[in-house]
């Protein structure tokens, strides 16, 4: 298979690439865009580590999307680091592609390279199961935490993480790890199998032909036939003089360097065959890798057909030299030593775009008295240590990064001696979580909005049932932040920051109305880390990855290598008009997202969730129904009396439980984050004032129907807005620029004026009937009233109460009452009829009043609300 064709398989949004060489400018102008045609967004590329310094460096400043959309790293081995594996992932299997070419525009068609492509699954020949192993040897090889965290999300695929462990024998896949080459596993697979002749193809070789002698001693192997770059080779003939087996080489033609890996096994027990990234050499099949030998990848065919393979046998149909005339002299080489013994290299770079600041890790860590200053795009920026964290050192910034890739260095200072690393790339840190999220959970919702046939309204359906199951399954995909803001631990004696005061905030976005900044200014405090499904309620979600870069799929064949057109990036393509006659969605596909979503509600309400979700996977879920209902009103998915139902559901089980427990499912989750110690992270994720602005801004832009719930509304509507949890670590100056984003219709108002209003007035109503409540409710039972339907009810520690049935005060008999949007029975007598006695209170009937007219009017014109209060 062409590996541009392997990119741009529909729907698997996982890529890993592992590979020796990488040619960064190649990735980003032909790989990316064919993994955006594919819906990849969350990508890892795992190469050797001196390589990938080489080639990014020589790359710098030509770069637009590295440690931004896609997650580049070097591999932690000090030999070579040499597979050639290339595997994406979907909900519901993978594609696996494996050979001889590395990520460059030579690997992809300009050499003479062989691979192989096959889908694993539950539902496929391969179950997938050796990829447990196999992503456990990556994990190994991976230095940072971030590449830990994006090999994890492909760990715990659902369908990969309910796939048994395969044995090694039953795997295929042959890979060097810790302790182990290649040749004792391949040795152990075929155990006892004689091989009388050999036929390689191979881009290099040892000096002395090390594996040729291998297998002559393992397998028997009298003769060997090698095709080869000549110019590539490093056999010596003087080592090769004790050989113990016939050699002859295929020089492959001059045009194309031959770089293919294949291994063609013939001998009484039959034929055997392995093809990958291994050349013949020790270093690829006899050194383990802890003592210098190479990482390398292979595919075992224990008992292949040759009609299989007739393309690249027919390669050993040329003529075949004797070694002497062939081989080139090898020109001596020296080593120089090092004139500097202390040589520090960046190990990584990460950027905190919320925080305004850069972390930095150097090694070997500079010792006690060295100075290390930043130094990006000509200025320079002091660092300071981050405690408990050996080489990490962390500086502020104040102003945003550039929107391509940025490349930093350190210079480090002792005395009169200076040290200078090389310039290396920054990670950003939010643009990189936003991406590993942005095709699973993200491109389902666009098909809310397009005109679809009613296949694509199934798959559409199909996707967002994909990302319900993530929600709640994937938990490595929505862990809490680590490098987060970038924060020192704070010391058990300092005192933790107060929340920020809604009052206070509402007056910052007052004095700053006429010049809230945009989403993604470059203005400081204006970089704003929306991630997931969050970013579907805000106008922030960039549509990075092009919908028209699928569009040229007929130019791209078996056989044709892809445009290599140097210069600036593509664009994203322009948004076309919505058609005229837009297709009506089906009412059966209706009736089933409704469904879904009432089961999706039903789960997040139950206290499995509460117990296990973290933090981010909690705020992901609400934002879930909610995105959905706003998305999907726009075409007819939702309708809006359902989308206001969601809405209050998910209220119900954030505030006022349900299985989660009394408090909700907020109060659940923040009471075992603080009993785990972890209560700043909580207040971290949850309290940055995104999820508190887009749920209050909800429940004011529903209209709530029934008997006295203008009064239910109001009180659910000061719960949330004085919701501390919410406004833990709100930053005001990125809630004024949030706010001006929202979708949703009037948020600012609801927010800046409505909500408000509604909490003070509810203030002075709790306050004056807490000094009168107690004398009135006797008085009313002496006096013997009637409770009638409509009625406000109220008690001190209690709160408000609607009456649904008329009830005399003396009677025996309960009270029925909606209270916290519940319908109960209570004792009668046990709440003050605040209807009844505002009749003989002029100033409580008109805080009445005018509470109801605050929230009567929120959906249609809120502004007018506030001034009649």
């Amino acid at each position: 298979m062409n590996p541009r064709l392997f990119c741009r398989e529909q729907s698997y949004h996982k890529a890993l690439f592992l590979t020796y060489s990488f040619d960064p400018i190649f990735f980003e102008q032909v790989v990316l865009p064919d993994l955006w045609a594919g819906r990849s967004s969350d990508i890892l590329v795992l190469g050797d580590q001196a390589q990938i310094e080489a080639s990014t460096q020589a790359a710098a400043g030509q770069l637009w999307h590295l440690g931004r959309h896609y997650l580049l790293a070097g591999a932690n081995h000090t030999g070579a680091f040499h597979p050639k594996v290339f595997l994406r992932l979907g909900p519901k299997d993978g594609i696996v592609m494996l050979g001889s070419g590395n990520v460059t525009s030579s690997g992809w068609g300009g050499n003479q390279e062989l691979g192989t492509a096959w889908m694993v699954g539950p539902e496929h020949a391969d179950k997938g199961g050796w990829l447990h192993p196999f992503l456990d040897s990556v994990l190994s090889w991976c230095a940072g935490e971030l590449e830990h965290d994006a090999v994890r999300r492909m760990k715990d695929v659902p369908w990969l993480s309910l796939t048994p462990v395969a044995l090694a024998t039953d795997s295929v896949v042959l890979h060097s790890r810790q302790g182990l080459s290649l040749a004792p596993t391949l040795a152990q697979r075929w155990a006892g199998r004689r091989f009388d002749e050999v036929r390689i193809l191979t881009g290099s070789t040892d000096e002395s032909g090390a594996f040729l002698r291998w297998a002559h001693s393992t397998f028997g192997v009298q003769q060997a036939t090698i095709a080869l770059t000549p110019s590539s080779a490093s056999f010596d003939l003087d080592k090769l003089a004790d050989l113990p087996l016939k050699l002859r080489i295929i020089p492959a033609p001059a045009d194309r360097a031959m770089h293919a890996k294949f291994y063609w096994f013939d001998g009484p027990d039959g034929s055997a065959a392995v093809m990958g990234s291994a050349n013949c050499s020790a270093a690829a099949w006899l050194l383990v890798p802890d003592q210098g030998g190479n990482i390398e990848t292979l595919v075992a065919y224990d008992q292949p057909n040759p009609d299989d393979f007739v393309g690249v046998l027919s390669v050993f149909a040329a003529p075949a030299s004797d070694p002497v005339d062939v081989l080139l002299p090898r020109p001596a080489t020296v080593n120089e030593p090092d004139a500097n013994a202390l040589v520090f290299r960046l190990k990584s770079l990460q950027w905190d775009s919320e925080g305004h600041r850069l972390q930095a890790e150097i090694s070997p860590a500079p010792e006690s008295g060295m100075k290390p200053e930043l130094v990006v795009g000509g200025i320079r920026f002091s660092m300071q240590p981050l405690q408990g964290a050996a080489g990490a050192w962390v500086c502020d910034l104040p102003e945003d990064l550039a929107s391509a890739t940025v490349f930093a260095s350190v210079e480090i200072f002792c005395g009169t001696e200076q040290w200078a690393t090389l310039p290396r790339w920054v990670n950003d840190v939010a643009a990189l979580e936003h991406a590993s999220h942005a095709a699973r959970l993200l491109e389902p919702f666009k098909g809310l909005e397009r005109s679809a046939t009613s296949t694509e309204q199934r798959q559409m359906l199909d996707e967002l049932q994909d990302v319900a199951h993530a929600l709640f399954n994937d938990t490595a995909a929505f862990r809490d932040p680590g490098f987060g803001s970038a924060r020192t631990k704070e010391s058990k004696n300092d005192t933790p920051a107060s929340p920020v005061n809604p009052a206070d905030l509402i007056v910052h976005l007052e004095e700053h109305h006429e010049g809230l900044p945009n989403l993604g200014s470059a203005g400081p405090g204006a970089s704003l880390s929306l991630t997931g499904i969050l970013r579907l309620l805000f106008d922030g979600e960039a549509e990075e990855s092009a919908d028209s870069v699928a569009t040229k799929d007929e130019e791209i064949d078996e056989g044709q290598l892809p445009d290599d057109g140097k210069g600036a990036p593509k664009k994203v393509g322009e948004k076309t008009a919505p058609p005229l006659n837009p297709v009506p969605i089906e009412e059966r596909f209706r009736d089933r997202l409704a469904a879904q979503i009432s089961t999706f509600l039903t789960e997040m309400s139950s206290p499995a969730f509460a117990e296990r979700c973290s933090a981010t996977q909690m705020v992901q879920a609400v934002s879930f129904p909610l995105a959905v209902a706003l998305r999907g009103q726009r075409r007819g998915w939702v309708k809006p009396e359902v989308a206001e139902q969601w809405a209050l559901e998910v209220f119900s089980i954030l505030f006022r439980g349900k299985a989660s427990g009394p408090g909700g499912l907020l109060h659940a989750v923040e009471q075992r984050y603080a009993e785990n110690d972890q209560h700043s992270t909580f207040e971290e994720v949850v309290g940055d004032g995104t999820l508190w602005m887009v749920l209050v801004a909800t429940l004011g832009n529903s209209n709530w129907q029934g008997v006295g719930t203008d009064i239910d509304k109001a009180v659910a509507l000061r719960e949330v807005f004085t919701a501390p949890q919410l406004l833990a670590s709100a930053v005001p100056a990125r809630v004024a620029a949030l706010i001006g984003r929202i979708r949703i219709d009037d948020a600012r108002s609801y927010l800046a004026d409505v909500a408000p209003t509604v909490t003070r007035l509810l203030e002075e109503l709790d306050s004056e009937l807490r000094q009168v409540w107690e004398v009135e409710l006797r008085q009313q039972g002496e006096r013997g009233i009637t409770h009638k339907v409509g009625d406000l009810l109220w008690r001190e520690k209690i709160g408000w109460a609607i009456c649904l049935e008329e009830a005399p005060s003396k009677a025996d008999q309960p009270v029925k009452v909606r209270l916290r949007g519940k319908e109960k029975a209570v004792m009668n007598g046990y709440y003050a009829n605040v209807s009844d006695l505002a009749n003989r209170d002029a100033h409580l009937g008109s805080l009445i009043d005018n509470l109801r007219r605050a929230v009567s009017a929120t959906t249609a014109h809120p502004e007018k609300a506030v001034a009649a209060a």
